[in-house]
This record gives C-alpha cells, structure tokens and sequence, in this order.
C-alpha cells in the first residue's frame, strides 16, 4: 500500500532570482517540493508586474526546510522579501 504525502505551503516570494536559490537549495538537500504562482500579480515601484510565488513542501520536512531557509536569508543568500505561510 502507497503512502500518502501531506504537503504545506511553506513560504512565499514575488523575487525571480529567489525562485532559482530556492530550487537550487531544494534539489540540494533532495527534498521534494512545489512552486507555483499564487495570487494577482504584483506592481512594485518600477512598474514591473511580479506574481507571488507559494512554496510547498512535505509537512515532515517543513521545520526543516524552515531552518534552510532562514539560514539562508541570514547569510544574505535570500532576500527578506519572502514570507512563511506555515
């Protein structure tokens, strides 16, 4: 019998280069996970259109991912602009 997977959503960003980190960090640590956009698309002060991206991730491994995370953002690797939703 298949196990059943729980996924979160975890964090959220509007940043291009954060997504490509992300990924990066992601496949990393070979940890299993889902970006898509999410929302109305944002207009930031130059005009240029940004749609929220949603970061999901297996519930076991969320506080995990946290960690990844906020590490990374201390190390000024992540921008602070992102958020977590879980």
């Amino acid at each position: 019998m298949a196990n059943r997977i729980s996924f979160v959503d975890l964090y959220s960003f509007y940043n291009d280069m954060d997504g490509t980190l992300l990924t990066s960090m992601m496949d990393g640590y070979s940890i299993c996970y889902s970006i898509r956009a999410f929302g109305a698309p944002h207009i930031n002060a130059d005009s240029k259109e940004y749609r929220e991206r949603l970061v999901s991730v297996e519930q076991e491994k969320a506080e995990s991912v946290r960690n990844i995370i906020n590490e990374a953002i201390r190390n000024g690797v992540l921008s602070k602009e992102g958020k977590f939703r879980y």
